[in-house]
This record gives C-alpha cells, sequence and structure tokens, in this order.
C-alpha cells in the first residue's frame, strides 16, 4: 500500500542503521534525493563548504501540552543529528520560553471561552491578541530569530484559524523572516479546516511570501486542505512527512518505572473542555467522567495495573485531579498517577506501558515510537490520520458512541497485536527521511 510518504537515501548509516538497512517497503521515490552527511565530513571533503545552517524553528515547544515540546525536540535534534548548526532551537510562538510558562490562568480563560458562542469569542479576544502581538510576541520573534540563516515553520497543528490565533501569530513570525530575509519552510504541520473569511485572507497574504521555500504537512488530510486553501496564493502544493514526535524513541532511552507483576494499561486523560474546544463531537461531561471510571475499572478487571496521566495541559490537570477520588475508590494498589513537566518525563511513563488508551495525539504518537500499542480516542481527524497512516486504525475507539467495556476489549486485543516490526522501522525511517528533506530544501535556499 502507498503511504504518500517520500523517501530519500541518507549517508548517515553510523549514526542510524535503519535509515541505510531498511527494505523498500513501497515508498514513492522522490524526485530529489540529497546525501546529508555530518558539518565536518563537508568541510573536511570541501575547505570552503558553508557553515552549517543555524535554523530557527517557529512552534509552540513550550505549550502546556507536553506533546508539543515532543515533536519540537525531536525535530531540533534530527536536524543538529543531520548536518545543522548545534545553534538551531525553537522560538515558542506564544512567546514563553520554558515548559510551565504562561500557565496562570489558562484553565479559567479556556473556562470562560468555553461558554461563549464562537462569535461572542472573537470579538472578546480581540482586543488581548492585539495587545498581546505587539507588546510580547512581535519583540520576542524579533530578539530570537537574531543569528538564524534559515526558518522553518512547525510541527503541530498550526495551520488552522481558532479565534485568529494563528493567522496572526504566523503573520509575524513570517514578517520577521522577510525582514531579514530568511528562507523559511512549513514542516510537518496540521492544516485543519473551518476558516474564517478574515483568517483565511491573513493566511495566504502570508503564505505568498517570496522566501517561502517549500510546505510539508503531516497527513494527507492536510495536504488536501493545504493545496485547496494556501496552493495557488503560495504557489507550493504540500509534500506528506512523518511528524517528528515519531522519534522520540531515537533520542530518550525507554523506561520501566512501574514496579508492578500486573501488565500496565496507560490511559491518557483529556478534560470535555479541550475535548469541546477542539472539536464539535465532545461527549456530555458526566457521560465522559463516568466513561473513564468504567475504562479504568474494566482495564484493573481484566488484569492489568492502571497508569493514569495527562499530556500536561491545565484544564486535563485539573479534571484528572476531580477524577482521582473515584478512580482510587474502585482501584486499590492496581493504579498509579504519575505526574511529568517535560517531554522526557512524559516519555518515560509511556514507554513504561504495555498498552495505551488515549486521546491526545502526541501520546499516541510517543507510544508508536517506544513500540506500545494503543487505542486512539477518536476526537478529531488528524488522531485518526495518524493510525491510518501507520496501519492501526482497527484500534481507533469514539468515546461517545462505543460503550467503555468494548473499548476495554479493543486494548487487550492491541495489547495483544504487536505493531509490525518491520513496519515500524520503515515508519520512522520516513521520519528520519523527511527531516533530511527539509535540511536539503533549506541548504538549497541559503
Amino acid at each position: 500500500m502507498s503511504t504518500g510518504f517520500q523517501s530519500i537515501q541518507i549517508n548517515s548509516s553510523a549514526i542510524f542503521p535503519r535509515l541505510t538497512s531498511l527494505p523498500d517497503a513501497g515508498i514513492q521515490e522522490a524526485t530529489v534525493r540529497p546525501v546529508v552527511t555530518s558539518p565536518a565530513e563537508r568541510l573536511d571533503a570541501d575547505p570552503s563548504a558553508s557553515a552549517p545552517l543555524r535554523i530557527r524553528l517557529f512552534n509552540v515547544k513550550y505549550s502546556p501540552n507536553l506533546g508539543d515540546g515532543l515533536l519540537s525536540e525531536c525535530l531540533e535534534k534530527a536536524l543538529i543529528a543531520l548536518g545543522a548548526s548545534e545553534d538551531t532551537w525553537s522560538i515558542d510562538l506564544a512567546a514563553r520560553q520554558a515548559y510551565g510558562d504562561g500557565l496562570a490562568g489558562r484553565l479559567q480563560i479556556m473556562s470562560a471561552l468555553d461558554r461563549m458562542p464562537k462569535w461572542l469569542r472573537r470579538h472578546a479576544i480581540r482586543v488581548p491578541m492585539a495587545i498581546h502581538a505587539h507588546r510580547k510576541w512581535l519583540p520576542h520573534y524579533a530578539t530570537r530569530i537574531n543569528g538564524a540563516n534559515a526558518i522553518a515553520i512547525g510541527g503541530g497543528n498550526l495551520i488552522s484559524d481558532i479565534d485568529l490565533n494563528f493567522p496572526t501569530k504566523l503573520t509575524l513570525a513570517i514578517r520577521e523572516a522577510e525582514r531579514l530575509h530568511l528562507p523559511f519552510v512549513v514542516y510537518a504541520s496540521g492544516v485543519t479546516p473551518d476558516w474564517t473569511a478574515k483568517g483565511t485572507s491573513m493566511m495566504k497574504k502570508a503564505f505568498a511570501s517570496p522566501f517561502l521555500r517549500g510546505v510539508f504537512v503531516r497527513d494527507q488530510d492536510s495536504k488536501r486542505l493545504w493545496d485547496e486553501k494556501l496552493g495557488e496564493a503560495s504557489g507550493f502544493q504540500a509534500v506528506v512527512v512523518r511528524d517528528p514526535g515519531l522519534l522520540a524513541a531515537d533520542f530518550i532511552p525507554p523506561s520501566r518505572i512501574f514496579g508492578s507483576e500486573r501488565p500496565v494499561a496507560g490511559v491518557g486523560i483529556m478534560s470535555h473542555i479541550a475535548i469541546r474546544y477542539h472539536a464539535d463531537n465532545a461527549p456530555e461531561p458526566a457521560y465522559l467522567e463516568n466513561w473513564y471510571v468504567d475504562l479504568v475499572r474494566g482495564l484493573i478487571d481484566s488484569g492489568y495495573h492502571a497508569v493514569i496521566f495527562t499530556n500536561g495541559s491545565p484544564e486535563d490537570i485539573a479534571y484528572l485531579a476531580k477524577l482521582q477520588p473515584r478512580l482510587k475508590a474502585i482501584a486499590g494498589d492496581a493504579i498509579s498517577f504519575p505526574v511529568q513537566r517535560t517531554p522526557t518525563e512524559l516519555c518515560a511513563i509511556i514507554s513504561s506501558l504495555d498498552v495505551l488508551v488515549a486521546y491526545r495525539m502526541h501520546a499516541v504518537i510517543a507510544a508508536y515510537s517506544f513500540g506500545v500499542p494503543a487505542v486512539g480516542l477518536a476526537w478529531d481527524r488528524k488522531l485518526r490520520s495518524f493510525m491510518t497512516s501507520v496501519n492501526r486504525d482497527e484500534f481507533l475507539c469514539d468515546v461517545a458512541h462505543t460503550q467503555a467495556t468494548a473499548a476495554v476489549e479493543l486494548a487487550c486485543r492491541a495489547h495483544s497485536t504487536p505493531i509490525s516490526g518491520i513496519e515500524h522501522e520503515q515508519v520512522l525511517a520516513d521520519a528520519w527521511q523527511g527531516v533530511a528533506q527539509l535540511l536539503e530544501v533549506l541548504e538549497a535556499a541559503s
């Protein structure tokens, strides 16, 4: 089956043997097949060769959702490993500078916005957003971009229009790249439907930039949406690449932090507020709470030790705190509630599991990276797209239409259906190959 992902030969077998040892799995051949070597090898071969690229990555690395940090860290490390300068790092689009930065009041703000109709919400945030744009975001971008000679925008669900958030931030970021005449590429981003007329106009104007050098998105749905919405304005049709979060296992050692004699089932909790903010098919709050409780009870009754965690967003943490007494009451010693503050700590939890049930896409992506079978709780097209791309879509579950007992059965079946080793290696090789193509494009443009 064709995956739609590009295949590129990379001269890096000493660092990543999987890239040169895999059989051809029917992946589409790319037109350009770069050979990416280390900076030292390039300078030894050609003393006049230019220095490695200093790349700035515009993303949401320090988002409260640690999945954003995971993909950002993986992309930074992969670029450096493949030849970019060690002076390659991320600029957070919300001007955050560390994990945990900017959390104060987020839950209250999201709760207030959740109670508003969309038209009122857009008006309510217009003035605060304008203030942040010129007093906080633009100065942060202008300072942090100094020293760069190339830009990558992505990954994450950045090509989206919720309350004009990313249209505003990306317009400012691209303006800074243009000010310094820096080439930029969109990389591994998700593209969403349902844009406002204003957001569409802003995105078209921003991505019509003469400094745009390529567009790479993370799934076929995003490619279709980019090509329809921005292909003509930007002059680029999108290329599909793997999410860089898939490289987690190549940078973070796996853990086994739960000392249970039982197999370990993880449940990644996402609050009803977060689901409703991004999707139209959110379960009712009372139903979702009871569903989680029944899921955990069923997993424990099936012989698992249950590990309950979040990806770090305050609304999810508060929701889990509300659930925790009910969960403890049914589980006794067969349950754990680990806390995570960084992507590495999140991966320590996920890599310790035997099976995962989760809403958040990057919990599922990290699980795949570490070879942990997962049940994806379908709520957004992006999760479905990922599960389909790795041939695990039979393990998708729609909470609103599926009883928790059926989800328990699906988790047991996922646990007994290991991820194919050959396919897993190919998927991770695809992820490396995509980063190599990003670096090739930026080097050619610089």
